[in-house]
């Protein structure tokens, strides 16, 4: 049989009479010959066909020449073999059918010792990837000195193994039917070739090249199988709002949940995850569920589908209707919360039988599991080709009604075996199967005439990269439950937002890096999950109609906290979600609930909010080229971390993302070279020979919100800037030509105008730094001018200045050097222990300067709210976040302290109440943040005063600072030579 070739973009392919022959590598002409192309399948755990034993196959082409070969096996089978060829890949996918009898296949070995010779060499090293999750392996990379080889499969479930002499083996165990008219179609197998960049992944990263890590992230790419979007998904998840606690039977609980949806129009907010209690149509005490919330499933009918009693199409109640209505009217689309394993329709077929999906299960041995139809534990099988047609069909038809923009799940367990440990299905067979349940939802118009929202929970970070790209719209957001109590953070914060936000780029750091995530289905989650546990303030609340199991729960109406916005940290915890995961912006506890924080909400943070969402729609390339800053690694205490968002085209232009999770300023230094993506300048390749830094955002509120020039670069130079503490940068860079300056351009500090007059008089008007700091502004200097400056005022004071002349490029400037008047007091200003310290007494001197004072008082006047302080009231007076227009201090440790320790202070002789700080509002130990006072009304401006405390013995605290100020602007300057 003669041999075929089909050419993709980067790698040519050649075919032989049983399969892949050889790869070329079309940017060095390398070949890579491939050696016994074989697969193997075993059969009800004995039997097993190797196809290099079997009789040469028959071959056929489709109508692009990729050919297709046709095994036939002992017995009653046949192999079908199919290859293609992509850009960077080709791919490889296996189909068995039986024509007379029913098997197991309990083994496929998509590459089965086949050898990899590069230029006629084997590798001179091959490496694994595996999962991070506990699962299996993702990928083989077979490593020569310049080259590398990829071998992986769609699912995490491989066993890759290398061998000797370039062989390699890749195989799974899908432990799934294969009968008449029921073929098999195994994962589809990828091989592709890539140019190494030397360069490896920084710890603790697997030890990969980069170009390995970006081939297998491609191939993921590959695979998405939702169409592209025109703009980033932006949902709300209303249960970050507890608003399981809103029934929406009662005009109060329908008007509560209507400032939900006002909030988020308002926003820019597109979805919302709706999941309130509706008591017209369900019950906590009907649920079949171990968590205790069927009766917020399907906008609250899930009950009554499982059930048997309603189905799409049905009649819906008027108070939902009501509800549905209204989403339309505010142009927001609700999304629908599902448990996909209930025993759905369990007991409804004639004679009390039920669906063939409905199975006895283990993930439970609750009475709420079992009390039902007294069969024990029931649940929908997902590897069950029944559930696989009518859950999403059904799911279609419900959003069809309703106008579900989409679907959440949870509560999808995967069982190993039945309660005898007969394993009846697989692991993989019901990952496979919950794969293709997503899948039909992944159509262009499925979810009412739109593209659906697939939102995944539980143990879906797990489930790995092939899962995201072909079963949903992005990852598990926090890789856990999102309330505070369920994850650690790993460095103290007063603020949860940033708390939550610090977790978030961790989780996207594991995805994007440990899991080859590309961009399109990393998450974004910003803000937080509010607390749902009781308080001590709240304990003793007694049942009641929207409270049946009374205090104590935390799932009532009588204990929501409707109040629990995080002012002063939400900025840090958005940008956090636009740089690391922009393309799906999962936004929670949103000021809404509550009407004090409703009508409250500051028309500046609307307008920041609805900026940084239009943002990724306007930046989607940006966005889908998300790489981890080369210098930096996994986010961790003390330690900065950041991304790039750089266009591909070698220019070096786009954005970068700093972020700083301590208390102290950090150094971020980054080379613009090919680590980052950046090209020589050249001027046939479009690359600049200068570039811009512009700051665009930042997270601390007293910075100008149109952003301000910060440097002139070349592609090879290093950029280098100091990141405050607790801060989130957002910077540009854009291509820069000094010849089309037509004012000059201020870098250095941002600058409301400027301007040069015929006389070379230049003019600097409200220019903004920092009170206290030191600062070189240097001013370009457009080219049509005049010859020299002869006089410069900044904000109508004349200043000194040198002139600069003209250099590689960049035009004349002249550089101003001085410091903005007043006393330096920034984010996280440190009291400085006076003497050593170990533990025990510890005292310092501070003087808080009037700017500061005044900074609260303009906060609360713009942040109207009023709350009740009184710490022996409610809980509105103990967590730090709340009340941002108080001045607080904190003694910060690292690493964390637990909180059976306590500390006493003083100010001045006065008396402190000093406070235990949780990421929870509900105290939990496990969440302790450190010891903090509010010390607003001690503070006497100007002056000197002590601070004393009495902490832990033999214990040193990493800082003991002020909390909830950001750097008082300077508007004067002192310029010097």
């Amino acid at each position: 049989m003669a041999s075929s070739a089909i050419a993709g973009a980067l790698l040519n392919a050649t075919f032989d009479e049983r399969g892949l022959a050889s790869l070329v590598l079309l940017a060095t002409a390398s070949v890579l010959n491939v050696e016994g192309d074989a697969f193997a399948l075993s059969l009800n755990g004995t039997s097993t066909i190797l196809s290099s034993s079997l009789p040469v196959p028959t071959r056929t082409f489709d109508a692009h020449g990729q050919p297709t070969y046709r095994y036939s096996a002992a017995g009653d089978l046949t192999v079908h073999v199919a290859y293609s060829v992509t850009d960077a890949f080709v791919s490889k996918q296996l189909t068995v059918s039986s024509a007379r009898h029913a098997h197991n296949v309990t083994n496929v070995t998509l590459f089965a010792g086949a050898r990899l010779l590069l230029d006629g060499a084997a590798p001179a090293e091959s490496v694994v990837a595996r999962s991070p999750a506990g699962l299996k392996d993702f990928a083989l990379f077979a490593r020569w000195s310049t080259t590398g080889a990829l071998i992986t499969a769609r699912n995490p479930f491989l066993t890759a193994t290398p061998h000797g002499g370039g062989g390699v083996t890749l195989s799974y165990e899908p432990m799934m039917p294969v009968a008449p008219a029921a073929p098999f179609s195994a994962d589809r197998a990828h091989i592709g070739l890539h140019l190494l960049t030397q360069r490896k992944m920084a710890p603790p990263a697997q030890p990969l090249d980069e170009a390995e890590h970006a081939a297998m992230q491609r191939c993921v790419r590959a695979a998405i199988a939702a169409p592209q979007r025109a703009s980033s998904v932006k949902i709300n998840v209303g249960w970050c709002e507890n608003d399981f606690q809103i029934d929406i039977s009662t005009a109060a609980g329908r008007a509560e949940y209507k400032r939900i949806i006002d909030r988020a129009a308002s926003l820019g907010i597109e979805s919302i995850l709706f999941a309130p209690r509706n008591s017209d149509v369900s019950s906590i005490g009907n649920g079949t569920d171990a968590w205790g919330w069927e009766q917020v499933l399907w906008f609250g009918m899930g009950e009554r589908l499982r059930m048997g009693l309603w189905a799409p199409g049905d009649p819906l109640p008027a108070s939902l209707t009501e509800m549905l209505d209204y989403f339309r009217l505010r142009g927001v689309r609700p999304v629908a919360y599902v448990y996909p394993i209930l025993a759905f329709l369990a007991g409804t077929l004639p004679g009390g039988a039920s669906p063939p999906w409905v199975v006895h299960g283990t993930y439970s041995s609750s009475d709420l599991a079992t009390k039902r139809l007294g069969l024990g534990p029931m649940r929908s099988d997902l590897a069950s080709p029944a559930l696989q047609q009518w859950l999403p069909k059904t799911m279609r038809r419900f959003a069809d009604q309703t106008g579900a923009g989409g679907f959440s799940f949870d509560y999808t367990y995967f069982e190993q075996g039945s309660p005898g440990g007969r394993p009846w299905r697989s692991q993989y067979a019901q990952w496979s199967g919950w794969r293709a349940i997503l899948a039909a939802l992944q159509q262009p118009k499925a979810c009412a005439g739109r593209q659906c929202v697939v939102d995944n929970r539980q143990a879906n970070h797990a489930w790995g990269p092939w899962m995201w790209a072909e079963g949903g719209t992005y990852a598990e957001p926090l890789q856990s439950d999102e309330q505070p109590g369920s994850w650690m953070f790993y460095e103290a914060d007063l603020k949860t937002d940033r708390l939550s936000a610090n977790r978030q780029r961790e989780t996207a750091w594991s995805y994007r890096v440990q899991s080859f995530a590309p961009a399109e289905v990393v998450p974004g989650f910003a803000l937080h999950q509010t607390d749902r546990d009781v308080s001590p303030a709240q304990k003793n609340v007694t049942a009641g109609p929207g409270c049946p199991r009374g205090g104590g729960t935390g799932r009532c109406a009588e204990l929501s906290r409707r109040r629990d916005f995080d002012l002063l940290g939400y900025r840090y915890s958005l940008l956090s979600a636009v740089g690391t995961g922009g393309a799906n912006l999962v936004l929670n506890m949103l000021p809404a609930r509550d009407e004090g924080e409703f009508a409250a909400f500051p028309a500046e943070d609307v307008a920041f909010f609805r900026q940084w969402l239009e943002w990724t729609d306007r930046s989607r390339d940006l966005v889908a080229s998300t790489r981890v800053l080369p210098s930096t690694s996994r986010p961790a205490a003390g330690s900065l971390d950041g991304v790039s968002l750089l266009r591909q085209d070698g220019s070096c232009t786009g954005a970068i993302f700093a972020f700083s999770p301590t208390a102290t300023p950090l150094n971020l230094s980054l080379a613009l070279d090919a680590s980052l993506g950046c090209s020589p300048p050249h001027p046939s390749s479009g690359v600049p020979r200068l570039l811009l830094l512009r700051q665009i955002g930042s997270s601390d509120r007293s910075e100008p919100a149109g952003g301000w020039a910060r440097q002139l670069l070349r592609a090879g130079d290093a950029l280098a800037l100091t990141v405050p503490p607790t801060t989130a940068l957002a910077l540009e860079l854009e291509p820069f030509d000094g010849a089309s300056l037509v004012a000059p351009l201020v870098l250095g500090a941002a600058a409301g105008a400027a301007s040069l007059s015929a006389d070379g008089a230049l003019s600097l008007t409200r220019v903004v730094g920092e009170q206290g700091a030191a600062a070189e502004l240097t001013v370009l200097l457009p080219p049509h001018g005049p010859g020299a400056v002869s006089r410069a005022t900044l904000n109508g004071k004349v200043v000194r200045f040198d002139a600069l002349p003209p250099l590689d490029g960049r035009p004349p400037a002249v550089r101003i050097r001085g410091a903005w008047a007043g006393e330096r007091f920034g984010r996280a200003h440190e009291i400085v222990a006076a003497g050593g310290f170990s533990g025990g007494r510890w005292t310092g001197t501070f003087s808080v300067p009037a700017a500061v004072l005044e900074q609260l008082a303009a906060r609360n006047r713009s942040y109207d709210l009023s709350y009740d302080l009184d710490p022996n009231s409610n809980d509105e007076a103990n967590v730090p976040w709340l009340a941002p227009g108080r001045l607080l201090i904190w003694a910060k440790y690292q690493p964390l302290l637990n909180d059976s320790f306590n500390a006493a202070g003083s100010i001045d002789g006065t008396p402190l109440l000093m406070r235990k700080a949780y990421n929870t509002i509900a105290p939990s130990r496990a969440r302790f943040i450190g010891h903090w006072a509010d010390v607003t009304r001690l503070i006497k401006p100007g002056v000197q005063q002590t601070l004393a405390l009495q902490l832990p013995p033999g214990l040193k605290p990493q800082g003991v600072r002020f909390e909830s100020v950001e750097s008082p602007p300077g508007r004067v300057y002192d310029s010097k030579c």
